[in-house]
């Protein structure tokens, strides 16, 4: 398609009325087709969208018509909320047209915004990105009406005077579990193959990318807190800050420089509490937005065709930055990072200087990542990454080179290898002597019927990452799994079912085996689409030392064998009580564990939504008993758009720990924020339920962009 190319004076109003006559001069996009339920077939209801652009911004003009506009769902106001429970438009933005990223914007019939960042196609989507652009909906008789302008600042593009770029669009109708796409509706692929999308025609001198923007901010408050029950006094502290949250410098329209300076993330949602049943590292994603910007520029590490399965080892992992293992917050001085394409390379450099803050002293941080793209989605590329602390002269570095290649559409070959090396005062340590290497193979073949996956890979005993993640060493891990997913025909009420066999091993490089898991996933997607699963497993695991599963309970070394089943039920998200409900019961090591997870999500209505997380796993061993339980929960209260307020309750039964964190988001401009933050933890174990911090902060940031 072609957008209609207009003067600043021309431009719309934003109103959802799409009323102005410019809309009825551009070329029109139609004929969208469904995925599912009936994959090719027209949409049920009809979708138009036209595109204007002029000097400073790229319009899109919505006309999502619905025979039944009572039933448009719209539950949602909060901003970055995934909408899967809302009839939804996307837009999908392949602004460099290299057929592996992209821009995602999404919103619903109030109006409310979700933007992602798509990197490597389908193997990194980085749903925290936040940038400004405008949004308005309108619902009538006909259906609802969209009106978004997205500015040339908050894109990154190519530099001919002249461009052609890729451009898919995207409709949900949830009442009727109906998905449609104007371009790639075929089910072998997801809305992040960015490879398969349409093309966006004769763009004239676009000038992408913004010039430069200088974001303060500052922040006031106080914390009352001690290190546990027996502390006294408590101790106060105030707070009073400033710095730059970022300064963003567009070099060329493809290659963007920021720089922050004594960064605060005091509005930062706090990290999920979890009970962790196994002996190795837990995952806890990155919230910061600083670090979140092209995040996916960096990623390098172990790879499967889930790209949402957490991780077995990364070479880079932000949180490694500002934050102790414990998470508390290391103040970081500075920060500075440039990302970019250029000539068929993507790259990006990042540095960063941690100040010593209580037992961790100043650090360097620096990470430099290179891909050289290939054909159509394949790349070469490495890494190079060094932590530095003056203080004792430690260094440690890892290089590594990873290659992905794609055949055929949906065969790919990926490899990644890295070696670490840490010194202490010119002398080269354990970690450094051998045994500090890493490497993995894989094969995957990803369709809509069938999946293939097989892989290996080994991590060293010494392999140190400082900056990186890693959740266990000495180890060479092999999976393999198949997924065959048929659609029955004879069965009106069932849309697919999912039987996925697969075996997972870790052995220790001694030669002994550490770790087996065998199962076979059973899962049935019904056309209501809701979905109902089960996975019979078999494990095996072997200690070589005890392991302290909770403070009163041990489980004696040795090698366990045992057998357990769990199920799960996920309900269409067009209901207003969705969800995930989860089970698991059988062996556990030398016992039983009986286990449920309850997390609905409860839309009472589009200012007020539950999000209410309750896990218990009751467990019984030789060594003795215990009860595990968690909660999460999280009720979202919003007046609109704009005016935004969450609050989070934690409670886990093993170490009594108890928090409230209530947060105020008032979004006074696109891209500038006034937070307020309450938390307050306590220690439930205590007879007194004893206070243990009180923590009150008031952030505001206000950009000037240039």
């Amino acid at each position: 398609m072609r957008a209609l190319k207009i003067s600043t004076d021309e431009a719309p109003i934003l109103d959802g009325r799409l009323e102005e006559s410019v809309w009825q001069q551009g070329p029109v996009a139609g004929d969208f087709r469904q995925r599912e339920p009936y994959i090719g077939q027209p949409a049920t209801e009809p979708t138009e969208v036209r595109i204007l652009y002029s000097e400073d911004s790229l319009y899109f003009g919505v006309r999502c018509y619905d025979s039944d506009p009572e039933s448009i769902l719209t539950t949602e106001y909060r901003r970055d909320d995934l909408l899967l429970n809302d009839d939804t438009f996307t837009i999908l933005l392949d602004t460099f047209h290299d057929h592996r990223s992209g821009f995602v914007f999404r919103t619903n019939a109030l109006g409310t915004k979700f933007d992602a960042i798509i990197t490597d196609e389908e193997r990194d989507l980085n749903l925290e990105w936040d940038e400004k652009w405008r949004t308005a909906a309108h619902i009538n008789d006909e259906g609802w009406f969209l009106e978004i302008e997205i500015p040339w600042s908050t894109l990154r593009s190519q530099s001919e005077r002249m461009q052609t770029w890729g451009i898919d669009f995207e409709r949900m109708i949830r009442r009727k579990a109906e998905e449609t796409y104007w371009s790639n509706y075929s089910r072998d692929y997801q809305f992040w193959h960015v490879s398969q999308y349409g093309h966006l025609l004769d763009l004239e001198e676009v000038q992408g990318g913004l010039k430069m923007r200088v974001k303060p901010y500052g922040v006031s408050g106080f914390n009352y807190s001690r290190a546990d029950v027996d502390a006294e006094p408590m101790e106060f502290q105030g707070k009073l800050d400033g710095g730059l949250e970022n300064v963003k410098i567009s070099i060329t329209p493809s290659i963007t420089a920021d720089f922050t300076l004594n960064p605060d993330f005091a509005q930062a949602e706090v990290d999920e509490s979890v009970f962790n049943l196994t002996r190795f590292n837990l995952f806890f994603p990155e919230k910061r937005e600083f670090f979140l910007e092209r995040a996916g520029t960096f990623d390098f590490g172990a790879s499967g065709a889930d790209i949402f399965a957490e991780p077995d080892m990364l070479i880079f992992f932000s949180r490694r930055l500002g934050l102790s293992e414990e998470t508390e917050p290391i103040p970081i001085l500075t920060g500075a990072r440039v990302t970019g394409d250029a000539a068929n390379f993507q790259f990006g450099a990042l540095d960063t200087l941690t100040r010593s803050h209580e037992a961790e002293p100043a650090a360097n941080f620096g990470v430099f990542r290179l891909k050289r793209k290939l054909f159509s989605r394949s790349y070469i590329g490495g890494i190079f990454t060094n932590k530095t602390i003056s203080a004792d002269g430690m260094t440690n570095r890892v290089g590594g080179f990873d290659a992905s290649f794609i055949f055929f559409d949906k065969l790919r070959l990926f490899g990644m290898m890295a070696k670490s090396s840490t010194r202490s005062d010119a002398e080269i340590t354990a970690e450094g002597v051998g045994n500090n290497f890493t490497y993995q193979g894989s094969v995957e073949y990803l369709s809509d019927i069938t999946t293939l996956e097989i892989s290996r890979m080994r991590i060293d005993d010494n392999f140190d990452p400082q900056m990186g993640f890693v959740r266990r060493k000495g180890v060479i891990k092999q999976r393999a799994e198949i997924r065959w997913r048929p659609r029955p025909e004879s069965i009106d009420a069932i849309r697919q079912f999912w039987i996925s066999p697969e075996v997972e091993t870790y052995t220790r490089q001694e030669g002994f085996l550490e770790s087996r898991e065998q199962g076979v996933g059973l899962v049935s997607v019904w056309k209501t689409g809701d979905f109902i699963g089960m996975q019979p497993e078999r494990k095996y695991e072997f200690l070589e030392e005890p392991f302290e599963i909770t403070p009163d309970v041990t489980i004696p070394k040795g090698g366990y064998h045992f057998d357990r089943v769990r199920t799960f039920i996920q309900p269409h998200t067009g209901r207003r009580i969705s969800g995930t409900f989860r089970t698991v019961w059988g062996e556990f090591f030398d016992g039983r564990i009986i286990g449920a997870t309850l997390a609905p999500i409860i839309k009472v209505n589009p200012n007020l939504s539950l999000e209410l997380g309750y896990s218990i796993n009751n467990v019984s061993l030789s060594t003795g008993n215990f009860s595990a339980r968690v909660v999460n929960a999280q009720i979202n209260y919003n007046f609109n758009t704009k005016l935004l307020t969450s609050t989070t309750i934690q409670h886990n039964n093993i170490g009594g720990g108890f928090l409230v964190n209530w947060r105020l988001n008032y979004i006074y401009r696109p891209g500038d924020d006034l937070f307020i933050v309450y938390r307050e933890s306590r220690d439930l174990d205590d007879p007194r339920q004893a206070l243990l911090g009180r923590t009150l902060l008031i952030k505001f940031t206000h950009s000037f962009d240039f």
